[in-house]
């Protein structure tokens, strides 16, 4: 009787350190796995998420190009050649004749105070534009003034105007003696961003958005798949021959779909895989 109990004891004793042994060896590695994976799963997501703000950010910024690009445009074409500069001080002194506004000097710079190169995107061509500033002084009062400056705003050329002074005119009721700078800026090459080359640029816009519609049709078409198809095509092209190799089958899952798939469904399915090919 005693035998039997020391045997029986024996055996269970033998049950359990195989079973300690087991769990510490196989299931215990596999849990440390799980969890690494779940913890780069919990990565994937986060950087799929970061994606998709910047993805949803394009088409603003893709706005915000176009409008930079036109006031570009706008500004580029309405800067005088450099031999254009007499016009535009003889425009600038007519402005001021017509309203009013008595001239008591007006000294263009005949040399640039500044200079600056602008890049064409399209057609990568530069354009120096240099900055010659005039000072001017005027008497009259602060209507046909305020009047010259709306004008000014309109004209076919880029001017800006700083330091203005305003002061009473000394023996002259309601007129003021006005004082400023203006600056007239010219380009040295004969360029013009033309419609051509707006045209040439919405087409490379639409090769771009066509290219990005291109890619949104394949992951569209891919969504179409179901979980399950796309998980026996990931075990598949990996090639996965036990539980261990379920990182790769993330891996291929995100790469190839960018899905997010339940982890406990692909390892569910790839121990029925294991357990069907064995």
């Amino acid at each position: 009787m005693d035998k039997q109990r020391n045997l029986f004891i024996g055996i269970v004793l033998l049950v359990a350190v195989s079973f300690s042994v087991w769990y510490f060896i196989y299931f215990n590695g596999l849990k440390n796995s799980l969890d690494n994976m779940s913890s780069k799963y919990d990565q994937l997501k986060n950087e799929k998420s970061k994606y998709t703000q910047i993805k949803n950010k394009f088409p603003s910024i893709e706005k915000e190009w176009k409008e930079l690009k036109n006031e570009l445009t706008t500004l580029v074409n309405k800067i005088p050649r450099d031999n254009q500069f007499d016009n535009v001080t003889k425009m600038l002194f007519s402005l001021m004749e017509q309203n009013k506004l008595a001239v008591d000097n007006f000294n263009p710079s005949l040399a640039p105070l500044d200079e600056k190169q602008i890049i064409i995107p399209e057609t990568q061509e530069t354009i120096l534009v240099e900055k010659y500033p005039i000072d001017v002084e005027l008497r009259g009062n602060f209507i046909d003034f305020g009047n010259f400056l709306d004008q000014l705003a309109f004209t076919n050329y880029y001017l800006t105007i700083s330091n203005i002074q305003i002061s009473q005119s000394p023996g002259t009721e309601g007129e003021q003696k006005i004082s400023f700078i203006s600056y007239i800026y010219t380009k040295n090459q004969d360029i013009q961003i033309s419609s051509n080359q707006s045209n040439q640029s919405n087409q490379s816009f639409a090769s771009f958005t066509d290219k990005n519609n291109n890619e949104k049709k394949q992951i569209d078409k891919d969504n179409t798949k179901t979980d399950e198809d796309i998980i026996a095509e990931a075990i598949q092209n990996t090639g996965a021959s036990s539980i261990l190799d379920i990182e790769q089958i993330f891996k291929y899952i995100k790469e190839n779909t960018g899905k997010d798939i339940d982890p406990n469904f692909v390892i569910s399915l790839l121990k029925e895989r294991l357990k069907t090919d064995s």
